[in-house]
């Protein structure tokens, strides 16, 4: 009987901190979405995108260009001539594709460095809503919750209001 009241006695403590936890979830998304930072990069990556796109077109069409002008006069090059101008199409293309994976990998670069500040800030206001609430954790709503408790508080609206975008 003692051991039963012992275990009781060590268990009921335990039991009334777990009633005071309070867990919440945010979607992450959906606040970084609303964030008046988020408008200025997605112009400074289209602007980006768009400059490259233009880059990379041009290098397509200077390849197609001397494509044409190859086929066009190719039955009368001697054999070396015919071979140097293939190599160097083929070359061209080659620098086209590595153009190509160099932008794209500045480009995811480039979104990361500007969305890098707009992250912290978002995660300095969850941490200052976790503590102003006493959250004792807050889960991304979006990492597929295999379960939400109907306890458990959507914390987004009060991030919002912590961020100023209601």
């Amino acid at each position: 009987m003692k051991k039963i009241a012992l275990f009781f006695a060590a268990i009921l403590p335990m039991m009334a901190m777990a009633q005071e936890i309070k867990i919440g979830y945010v979607s992450t998304q959906e606040v970084m979405m609303l964030m008046p930072e988020i408008n200025d990069i997605e112009k400074q990556m289209a602007d980006f995108n768009e400059k490259n796109t233009k880059y990379l077109q041009d290098m397509q069409v200077e390849i197609q260009n001397k494509a044409k002008a190859y086929d066009a006069e190719k039955a009368n090059l001697s054999d070396a001539i015919r071979a140097a101008r293939e190599e160097d199409l083929y070359s061209m293309q080659e620098r086209l594709q590595t153009t190509y994976q160099t932008l794209q990998q500045e480009a995811q670069a480039k979104q990361q460095a500007l969305l890098k500040p707009v992250q912290d800030k978002l995660r300095a206001a969850i941490e200052t809503v976790g503590q102003k609430n006493n959250f004792f954790m807050i889960f991304e709503s979006e990492a597929g919750l295999l379960y939400k408790s109907p306890k458990a508080v959507d914390a987004t609206p009060l991030i919002k209001k912590e961020l100023g975008i209601l």
